[in-house]
């Protein structure tokens, strides 16, 4: 008996989507472009957190030294950096080099630096931490603890900026958040609006099954099966068009997020971002569904 019964729910399915086509089109297209700002949001989202971690990686401590500090003491100054066990490797770069490698990046506008009566810059030494310490809690700590070395200036490590960035990331998330839900909404009100059609559309069929001892959930499937199709080709259809998008980006401006991601690659979503997309998808289709069968009911 069940197998008839599931025959003739898909049945019933396929001749709603079949009957209202144009609705179903239009509402899986509807459904498709808010989830595609969504999902559009993710992966900006995801590769600014991916840009965040590198340059977490990639962390470093500058110790700028007092002027006229002499050899010996620059030594003692690298012995007790190289003494923390969070100390990976220390270099030196001397105010020579410092002033070359100024030179170098102001290209053409180095010849201002050609009438200095003698050089500004410091020696400092590039401490590098091992892996587990770079992060900037650790960092600030380190640090501030090096601060206190005697012959050190000042202490440099990017805290400042990174800060910043990472505060603007949290802030995206929370905006990626608030945008979902206001998104997720619309959807569900345009997929409920394509079910109501449906039911009104086949009132006297419905009326006629309850006759006949039918239950709910047998008139029903139907419906739900549909504003689930709905829910999950929506968030199919902006996959698609978000993959296009992201092909077409990548080949026009990959080498600008390369430079501002210092040479990092763009990505694409990943696997559970996609599964979740999917599966926000047929939540909307799910909560569509009953919705649509609370005002159904009501009437």
């Amino acid at each position: 008996m069940w197998p008839y019964k599931l025959y003739y729910q898909l049945k019933t399915t396929a001749q709603n989507i079949r009957e209202h086509r144009a609705t179903v089109l239009l509402s899986l297209a509807a459904v498709g472009f808010t989830l595609l700002l969504l999902a559009s949001y993710l992966l900006l989202l995801s590769n600014l957190q991916s840009v965040g971690e590198r340059l977490g990686r990639e962390l470093q401590i500058m110790l700028y030294l007092d002027k006229g500090l002499s050899g010996q003491a620059r030594a003692r100054v690298e012995e007790a950096v190289r003494a923390g066990k969070e100390v990976e490797s220390v270099e030196y770069c001397s105010p020579r080099k410092a002033l070359r490698s100024l030179e170098e990046a102001m290209g053409e506008a180095a010849r201002v630096l050609k009438g200095l009566p003698e050089n500004p810059l410091p020696g400092s030494l590039e401490v590098r931490l091992k892996g587990p310490y770079r992060n900037m809690e650790t960092i600030e700590k380190i640090a501030s603890r090096l601060s206190g070395i005697e012959g050190v200036a000042d202490v440099e490590y990017g805290g400042g900026w990174m800060k910043r960035f990472f505060a603007f990331i949290r802030i995206l998330r929370w905006l990626a958040l608030s945008l979902g839900l206001l998104l997720l909404f619309a959807s569900v009100i345009v997929i409920s609006s394509t079910l109501t059609l449906g039911f009104y559309s086949r009132k006297e069929e419905i009326e006629i099954l309850r006759l006949v001892g039918a239950t709910e959930s047998y008139i029903r499937f139907p419906f739900f099966l549909e504003s689930l199709l709905q829910g999950i080709g929506g968030a199919a259809l902006a996959l698609a068009l978000l993959w296009v998008l992201y092909q077409i980006f990548r080949a026009n401006m990959g080498a600008a997020w390369g430079l501002f991601a210092g040479w990092g690659q763009l990505h694409f979503l990943s696997v559970p971002a996609t599964i979740l997309l999917l599966s926000l998808g047929a939540m909307v289709g799910v909560v569509s569904s009953v919705l649509t069968f609370s005002r159904f009911s009501a009437k």
